[in-house]
């Protein structure tokens, strides 16, 4: 997005307007979308404004899980998973600023596309929330792959006329721009030749920033610049975020050291395993206590036993976002901080040469498919090596 682009959607997002009730972004998720939309509503967002974020993806069709994030985020206790009460609790109970006369909340709900995943009655009243109260202003704001009358049409939802932006893939231009924008004190022939030699195997700002900020700081600039060393640097920058220029023999022994492999491809190869072996509605396990395990008598674990050797045990296909939902518990679990400026779409891509996934529909906005092919054995050894209890995130193990 140019500047004019963001600045109109700065100023239609915190429109004080009550007849803007909903704001749609769509567009490829490498090309930054939601993080435009985070970082307009954290540096911007006025004082009168009080703001929350909440994930459909997570929630995994569940309303009451829905309103208990957004609830978390407002820093208030959900009472029940009814609509109305969780809008006059926060309308009693949320901190509103004390300067403000008038109560403005904006919701911000990233991953738009699986609302197809909630029942529409509900989805409806949600959406149509906005009037519940009218001494409150209530305005949606959602992110997409693609616009929202896809998702409107298969849920039949019915609110206010929604105000929609395209962000568009950025040309090399743009993201020298953004670059340098963003840090002033780079050389400009050092982001340039790093725009240029990165453009074909990632188009993501963000990506390719944190790429050539890295190599950037290992280059001695009181030398002149030496396109062979630029490009090493580069390379070596590159590997881990975008799993490019790995070594032939690497590739070939990926199997045999995984240890080897960059941190992002190892926790996202972890993820596609659990994705692919696991259902969908046993997702839960990785975002609650005791990963969703009750104590069971001695009859339902027999019963269990059961189930698991009548249960076709081959790998499943899994959306790629569900597998990103995963990958960013776990790395939330197990980290310290979040592994930033990595392209999912390069990475997986690398993984698919390995043969170590199968992969469908990458390219496309659609949600693409994505099959691990690691043994359990492997995915054990990937997960010893980033100190994860595998077997607590698997739907069959005792």
């Amino acid at each position: 997005m140019d500047k004019n682009q963001i600045h109109r959607l700065k100023l239609t997002i915190f429109n004080k307007s009550r007849s803007i009730g909903h704001v749609h972004v769509f567009g490829d998720s490498s090309n930054g979308r939601s993080e435009i939309v985070r970082q307009i509503i954290r540096q911007n967002h006025q004082n009168s404004w009080v703001c929350a974020f909440g994930d459909l993806m997570y929630a995994e069709g569940s309303a009451k899980l829905l309103l208990e994030n957004l609830a978390n985020e407002l820093g208030i206790r959900p009472k029940s998973d009814k609509i109305e009460d969780f809008f006059y609790n926060v309308y009693n109970f949320a901190d509103w600023p004390k300067e403000s006369k008038k109560k403005q909340l904006l919701l911000f709900l990233d991953n738009a596309h699986a609302v197809v995943k909630y029942h529409p009655v509900y989805m409806r009243c949600f959406f149509n929330s906005y009037k519940c109260i009218p001494e409150m202003t209530v305005r949606f704001v959602t992110s997409a792959p693609s616009c929202w009358e896809t998702y409107q049409t298969s849920i039949a939802l019915g609110h206010l006329p929604i105000i929609q932006f395209h962000i568009r893939a950025p040309n090399e231009v743009n993201v020298l721009e953004l670059i340098l924008k963003s840090n002033s004190k780079m050389n400009p022939t050092f982001a340039r030749m790093g725009v240029t030699a990165l453009f074909q195997h990632c188009r993501a700002p963000n990506t390719l920033l944190s790429i050539i900020s890295d190599a950037y700081k290992e280059y001695d600039m009181r030398e002149n610049i030496d396109v062979t060393k630029v490009n090493e640097l580069l390379k070596k920058a590159a590997e881990p975020k975008l799993g490019i220029g790995r070594p032939k023999e690497d590739i070939e022994n990926a199997t045999d050291s995984f240890e080897s492999m960059p941190l992002s491809m190892r926790f996202l190869l972890l993820a596609a395993y659990c994705a692919s072996n696991n259902a969908p509605n046993t997702d839960r396990r990785f975002f609650v206590k005791n990963h969703g395990r009750d104590k069971r008598s001695e009859k339902q674990e027999i019963h269990s036993e059961q189930v698991r050797q009548l249960k076709d045990m081959e790998p499943k296909t899994a959306d790629l976002q569900r597998i990103i939902c995963i990958y960013e518990t776990l790395v939330r679990f197990c980290l310290d901080k979040p592994i930033r400026g990595f392209d999912v779409k390069n990475v997986l891509s690398s993984l698919h040469s390995m043969g170590l996934v199968t992969t469908t529909s990458l390219s496309n906005l659609d949600q693409p498919k994505i099959k691990c092919m690691l043994s359990l054995e492997s995915a054990y050894r990937i997960a010893a090596s980033l100190k994860v209890e595998l077997r607590n995130y698997l739907e069959y193990t005792n």
